[in-house]
């Protein structure tokens, strides 16, 4: 009798054992690292975030004059590329993060566009000047453009 208790409580650790192993691992239908999972509520945000301004919020690149010259990046939180352009110029945005930003000036509402991933466009001031901008989702990010 002592033999068929060591053989079933070796057996039900063995069974355990196996089952808490099988359940860190993922399966088609569950929600693990690797598995596509639903969007985050920042990515729902940015997926239908308003677009104010002048702006055109295209999936692919700009083949407007802007994109000889006026184009800023936006990669890893940060605004790069164009400081200074041409009174009117178009300008073309390319988002490299997975969230929506905005080129909001810092004075006034000379331009104020949201960005998702992906490309978009926005006038420039036709004015010339220095116009500070940021973004207002993110207030660590800051730029500035000349137009000139």
């Amino acid at each position: 009798m002592k033999a068929n208790t060591r053989t079933l409580s070796a057996l039900g650790l063995t069974v355990t054992t196996v089952m808490l192993a099988l359940s860190g691992c993922g399966t088609s239908g569950m929600s693990a690292s690797g598995t596509t999972e639903a969007p985050t509520a920042t990515e729902q945000a940015a997926s239908s975030a308003p677009i104010t301004g002048p702006v055109t919020s295209t999936s692919s690149p700009s083949s407007s004059p802007a994109a000889a010259g006026a184009e800023i990046l936006i990669k890893g939180f940060k605004y790069q590329g164009t400081e200074t352009v041409s009174p009117g110029a178009t300008i073309s945005v390319t988002n490299e993060d997975i969230e929506a930003h905005t080129i909001t000036a810092d004075t006034s509402a000379t331009f104020d566009a949201v960005i998702k991933a992906g490309t978009g466009t926005f006038t420039a001031p036709t004015k010339p000047g220095t116009y500070p901008y940021h973004c207002t989702f993110h207030g660590n990010m800051k730029g500035t453009l000349t137009v000139k």
